[in-house]
Formats: C-alpha cells, structure tokens, sequence
C-alpha cells in the first residue's frame, strides 16, 4: 500500500511538472536559507558546552570598582592567583591560565620565510589537562615539559609546511628555537579558543623581568581557569580567592573582587572590557530564531496555498478513488506521501544550495562551519527541518483534499466550503504580512548601514588612529590622576607632528 502511494505521488508529480518544480523551488530556497540560520544559531548557543566536565569550569573574572558609579569588569587576574587557589582553596581541582598574544601577531621564521601568526596564546601545562583537543600527530607531553615548544592546529600545520609532516620541525621567535610537538585537529566554530600556535608560559617566563613582573599582585595580564569539585558554591570559592588577595597584596585597597563564570557563559557575556574571545548578543540570537521560522512557515504557506489552489483538478480523481472504496485515511496517506516527496526534493535541492553557499556564509559568518552531511548536529538540524515542512505542507491539505464528498463533485457544487476558503484567505494574508515584514526589514536595514557607511562625520576617519597603553607603562598608575598622563602624552604628539588631538 505504502509503495503504491508514493508510486502515485511521483506520477503525479511528474504530470505536473511546472507546479512541480514552483513547489519544489520555493520550499528548497525556504528550507536552504533557514538551515543556514539555524547552524548559525545552533553556533551560537553551543559556544564552548561541548568541553568534558565544562559544568565545572570556571573563568575568574576580576570587578575593580574605579569610582561610585563606575566599575570596570576584567576578564584577566593574576598569574600568582591561581598558584595559591590550587594550594589553599579546597574546592579547586585544577588551575590553568591563558596569556593570548593580542598586541601583535607572533612573528616566526621558518627557513627562508617569515610567518605572522595574529591566533596566538601563551598557556601553562595544566592548559591541555583542563580543555580537550584531538590530537592528530605528535603528543602533548613535550610541550609540556620543555617550555622552547609548539602545539599548532592542523589547518595552520598545512599552511607553514604544505603536505611535509609539522612535528620536529623548527620556528625560530627572535633568536629562539621552538619545535613543534603536537598537531591537533583545528577547535570547532563553537569554541572559544580560536589559537592557531600555542606557546608554553614557561617559555615566556625564562625571561627573568617577565618572571619577576608576572609575580606582582597588581599585574592583571593572564586569564584564570578553575575546574571545581562538583557541587562547589562559586560565591564561596569567589570569597577566597578574595581573601587570598586581601592577604597577599599589602597594598590592598578593597577595590577588587572576583566572580566565577563558566564557560558556557562567557560568550554572550556584555559587560566585559576589551576581551580576547568570540562574543555573541543573545538579542540578535532569538531574532534570527524568529526569521528562520518566519522563512520556513512562509515557505510551507506558498506550498499550502498552491496545493489547495488546485484542489478542484483533484476533486474528480479522489471522488472516483472513494466511490471504488478508498476510505478517508487511505487518501489522506496517498497526500502525505506527496507532501512528503515534494518536500524530501525541496530538501535535496537545499543541500545543494548550502553547499553552494557555504564557503560564502563561512566567510560572511567568520565561522567554519562543518560540512553539512559530515556533522551530526547538522544532520539533526537538517532532519528536524524536513520534518516540521513535511508536517506543515502535508496536513492541512491532505484533510482537505480527503473530505471531498463524490457526489456534491459530479454535482457542480463548491468543493471548498466557507470555513475552508477563510482559512486560506487567512493564510495568504499571513504569508503576505510576513514577506512585507522581512522586505521592510531588510530595506531598513540595507539604508541604516549605508548611512552609516556614507554619513560625514566631520572629520577624515582614515587619519583618525587609537592607541592603548601597554600595562607595564602605567603599573601603579592612580587612575583617579589618568588626566595628568593623558595631557602629557597629548602634548607630546602635538609636538611630534601636527595631529588633531580630540
């Protein structure tokens, strides 16, 4: 029976070739463009929750209270810090920091060339033993005892070395040799820790000024990971990590605190000043959500529509289907089945426009996205997108199409009752006010970026530069004094050159 259905439905569907082809094309696109905004989202929402144990990683946040109104959130702490949580704070298991190069890009010479890498981190030896990575060739353990080491990605080991094996060869950084250790496979789109080259600590730290500056308690320039005991209460961790500075710093003002965020937090954090990592806004989040189901109901609609459109070409074959004995369910399986061929097609057609576009939406996204057979949360996405326009384009006229009455056919009566003909009044009216919502919205917001592109600002942006202070040129700076350095350093520039200091 089953066999015979979809039999019928391809006969069918290839006698009408043209409305074939309108459904198949309008449901594909439909299905291509939420797809693509769905792995977007599905991107977003997952940042860093595929880590083993991430439930109990923890970033230190550091809170230094600049002035009654105003508070200045770090994601950076102390090197020293996490030495004495490991030591005195029970509930800590494992401590591992982060220094990512941001300033400047790591320049490495290999043989005759040069590389500029700008993804790249100093980590300590705990690094590997806190986060996950497949390692692809090589091992970790070197790195982890020789501090002259590289644990690179596999995409930035094709890069530098072509098709030759990466482990054992040698970069040079100055005039220091590192060796490469480890290849690992590159981290996914949802990972926090986009580093192409990772460098140990130990290695910038056998420079004894670096040393010596990294165990000051006033130098916030490392970022401090904690994996706690299961059940551990963070506020009472956050306390003593509190009380170990209070402890340590003499000249301690009560100005800081810390606070825990875990990991899967930390990418749609808002508040936090001049991050190293990926963040996202959960707003721009839930809208796409919208406009992916807004894409796909609109695409379901136009299919409805078109079908029931056609419904009295099919009345005359499903009174004849009834008066030789089929019953209503055996019609409403033979509609399903052809809703679900068009939209299997549709779906055909949508993997091929992705993959079209991927390479495109990567580079638009900045994100690199999985193949889309090669990842099984695409395939799930894929697969949960089949089936709610399967069941959105299948239902409403499958019942409708099976509830005619043979007789009032032959009789010339109307075939659509008024319950049914408002019904899709309603739906055109709702897919028509969602495609003038989605065209406004994109017209207003294609004019608001050209404005902002083409707007005089009053002055040349191009001869416009910013510029930051390196933390070891304003250690023990009383930032409530700022003006009197920002004055001197204006006054400078003026007379180095004629710059218009604003």
């Amino acid at each position: 029976m089953i066999k015979n259905y979809f039999k019928i439905a391809l006969r069918n569907l290839v006698r009408h070739k043209r409305m074939t082809f309108i459904n198949v094309a309008g449901l594909g696109i439909g299905m291509a463009a939420s797809v693509l905004i769905v792995l977007w989202v599905q991107n977003e929402l997952s940042f860093d929750k595929d880590q083993p144990d991430a439930d109990n990683i923890y970033r230190v946040t550091t809170n230094l209270s600049i002035s009654k109104t105003e508070t200045w959130i770090w994601e950076h702490s102390q090197y020293i810090l996490g030495d004495h949580a490991a030591k005195e704070i029970p509930e800590v298991e494992n401590v591992t920091r982060l220094k990512p190069k941001v300033y400047d890009p790591l320049i490495m010479h290999y043989g005759n060339n040069v590389i500029s890498e700008k993804k790249s981190a100093y980590v300590d030896a705990q690094w590997f033993s806190m986060f996950h990575y497949d390692v692809i060739d090589g091992s970790v353990e070197p790195f982890i005892k020789n501090p002259f080491s590289l644990v690179i990605t596999a995409s930035t080991a094709k890069k530098y070395f072509g098709n030759q094996e990466a482990v054992g060869k040698i970069l040079r950084v100055d005039t220091v040799n590192y060796q490469v250790q480890a290849v690992v496979k590159d981290n996914p789109a949802n990972s926090s820790f986009q580093y192409n080259v990772l460098i140990p600590i130990a290695a910038e730290l056998t420079n004894p000024d670096t040393k010596r500056e990294a165990l000051v308690w006033n130098n916030y320039s490392y970022t401090t990971f904690v994996r706690l005991k299961p059940g551990s209460n963070t506020k009472t961790v956050s306390a003593k990590l509190l009380q170990i500075l209070r402890t340590n710093r003499k000249d301690f003002d009560g100005k800081s605190a810390y606070r825990l965020v875990n990991i899967r937090d930390m990418h749609f954090e808002n508040d936090i000043q001049n991050s190293n990592f990926i963040h996202g806004n959960r707003t721009i989040v839930n809208v796409f959500i919208i406009l992916a189901a807004l894409l796909l109901i609109t695409a379901c609609i136009n299919y409805v529509n078109l079908t029931t459109a056609r419904a009295s070409i099919r009345s005359k074959e499903v009174s004849i289907r009834k008066i030789i004995g089929a019953d209503r369910m055996q019609l409403f399986g033979q509609f399903m089945s052809e809703s679900f061929v068009v939209s299997v097609l549709a779906l055909v057609l949508a993997l091929v426009l992705i993959q079209m576009s991927l390479p495109w939406f990567r580079s638009f996204t900045g994100k690199e996205f999985a193949q889309p057979l090669s990842s099984p949360v695409i395939l799930l996405i894929i697969g949960a997108t089949l089936v709610v326009s399967f069941l959105l384009n299948g239902l409403y006229p499958a019942l409708l199409l099976s509830s005619f009455q043979p007789m009032n056919v032959f009789r010339g009566k109307s075939l659509l009752n008024f319950k049914d003909s408002g019904l899709r009044k309603v739906l055109v009216i709702i897919q028509f006010t969602i495609s003038v919502i989605l065209i406004i919205g994109t017209i207003v917001i294609y004019t608001q970026i050209r404005y902002m592109q083409k707007i005089d600002l009053g002055y040349d942006r191009s001869q416009v530069f910013t510029f930051s202070f390196p933390w070891w040129k304003i250690k023990g700076l009383d930032f409530n004094k700022s003006d009197v350095l920002l004055n001197t350093v204006k006054e400078d520039l003026k007379e180095q050159s004629k710059l218009r200091i604003i």
